[in-house]
């Protein structure tokens, strides 16, 4: 009997127990190519120009810049496009990229949700440089 009334017992408590879940953190915006928001690395690049595709919530107003820094080291703004995601859900935006470091910053703004932004930055290289790795022989061992 004590048993029965301990099991009686443990399953009462178990059923009634408060259960805890957290979900993910909600962002705002989903990006599904031309960058990848989570990369620690440079990524480099032959090409003048880079077109951002991805997902968002409709009327999210989503903008990405473009900055490269002069000869002082200041930060400048060299292309930016702002746009305002349709009823699909889904945005494309192009810019431009300079020589060197670009430093390609997304934020994605709608309300009822936290402001989100994501900097990446993407080294351009010169063609010239493509060329010469086309026509470069490369031997196992030798430099």
């Amino acid at each position: 009997m004590k048993k029965r009334l301990f099991g009686l017992v443990l399953a009462g408590l178990l059923c009634f127990s408060p259960v805890s879940a957290f979900a993910a953190e909600v962002t705002p915006i989903t990006v599904s190519s031309g960058i990848d928001l989570y990369q620690e690395e440079t990524e480099s690049t032959f090409d003048s120009s880079r077109t951002i595709y991805g997902e968002a919530k409709p009327n999210t107003k989503v903008s990405v810049s473009v900055s490269c820094k002069d000869a002082n080291g200041d930060m400048s703004v060299v292309s930016a496009q702002e746009v305002t995601v349709g009823s699909m859900g889904i945005f494309a935006a192009t810019v431009g990229l300079e020589m060197g470091y670009n430093y390609v910053t997304l934020t994605a703004d709608k309300a009822g949700y936290d402001e989100a932004s994501y900097t990446v930055v993407i080294k351009r290289l010169p063609n010239q440089l493509k060329k010469d790795l086309q026509n470069m022989i490369a031997l196992p061992g030798l430099y």
